[in-house]
């Protein structure tokens, strides 16, 4: 899934959040963040149900599945 970093990172853009703020919101370490949005490692479902929820974004968009964010 080499797009579901793009989408996070698209989704912390959309909200106003710099990386380091949204790790900190869903409770992952920078570097952890840093390796989701570069697509180097892929979030486990319940942690990525977390930064769906606190990104407020559906986990639907950050998975590809659809293309509207909620």
């Amino acid at each position: 899934m080499d797009f579901l970093g793009d989408r996070i990172q698209n989704a912390r853009e959309i909200k106003g959040l710099n990386s380091k703020q949204a790790a900190n919101l869903c409770n992952v370490s920078p570097s952890l963040w840093s390796l989701y949005e570069s697509n180097k490692r892929m979030p486990p479902s319940d942690v990525l149900r977390h930064i769906a929820e606190k990104l407020e974004v559906s986990a639907d968009y950050l998975l590809g599945l659809k293309d509207d964010l909620k």
